[in-house]
């Protein structure tokens, strides 16, 4: 809207606890149904699934203790934990989160995809090139590599300030 201004729309700290341990037992539903789940329920590996899993679990986790503990997002270098620490989680998550990406893209055996376009009330579905499929879920593979390394640069080169070991 033209001539409305935009307000402040931060997210409470709780709101943001809660949402970070939603997210978390997600993933830990979705980890716990790759360990015990039924083998004709999965089309892909278990270790697919389960690495999709953790990295909810994971991230979702790492959201709700940041802001458990008193994330202040306008002043993130006052209370973010250690460059140290943030390494500890955003590496294996990030990892995980790619694993599904790399083996749908890069692994072996067949791939089955769709493609869905959808407008009110008409939606067409159907199937898509196998290539096509693995291309996309490659460029998804390589751009989470690329900030993977880039995170993991940045945080390691701390530009000359000490954080708090927390």
């Amino acid at each position: 809207m033209a001539g409305v201004p935009l307000q402040n729309t931060r997210t409470s700290r709780a709101a943001s606890v809660l949402v970070g341990a939603v997210v978390a037992l997600a993933g830990a539903g979705i980890l716990a149904l790759a360990v015990f789940g039924t083998p004709e329920r999965f089309s892909s590996p278990r270790w697919v699934v389960a690495c999709a899993g953790s990295a909810f679990l994971v991230f979702g986790g790492w959201t709700a203790a940041l802001y458990a503990r008193g994330y202040d997002a306008s002043r993130p270098d006052d209370n973010l934990p250690s460059a140290r620490i943030q390494l500890m989680v955003l590496i294996p998550g990030l990892l995980l989160f790619a694993a599904p990406f790399h083996w749908i893209a890069f692994g072996p055996g067949p791939r089955e995809f769709s493609s869905m376009v959808s407008i009110p009330f008409v939606s067409v579905r159907q199937g898509s090139a196998v290539s096509t499929g693995r291309i996309l879920f490659g460029a998804g593979a390589l751009l989470i590599d690329a900030i993977l390394v880039a995170a993991a640069i940045r945080l390691l080169r701390a530009p000359g300030r000490e954080r708090k070991q927390n």
